[in-house]
């Protein structure tokens, strides 16, 4: 077995990342209107992309299917 450690500056590379994320999440304190914003704009891009005709008629037949062998199952016990 090897063991890689690696130094920057006197710091490992753990102290790195906690650094790097409570820089993170200061920059998500400090622009949660721009957060905000930004997940606005995903949530809407997913809901197109869901009420999309394929994706739908997709839901559609995969709940006829799933329905069918449920009720298949239960007349079957």
């Amino acid at each position: 077995m090897v063991k890689i450690n690696i130094s920057i500056e006197g710091k490992d590379v753990e102290d790195i990342i906690s650094e790097l994320l409570s820089l993170g999440k200061e920059y998500i304190k400090s622009n949660r209107n721009d957060i905000r914003e930004i997940l606005n704009l995903l949530a809407d891009e997913s809901i197109d992309i869901l009420l999309d005709r394929g994706i739908v008629e997709k839901g559609a037949k995969l709940y006829r299917k799933l329905n069918s062998e449920i009720n298949y199952q239960y007349r079957n016990k």
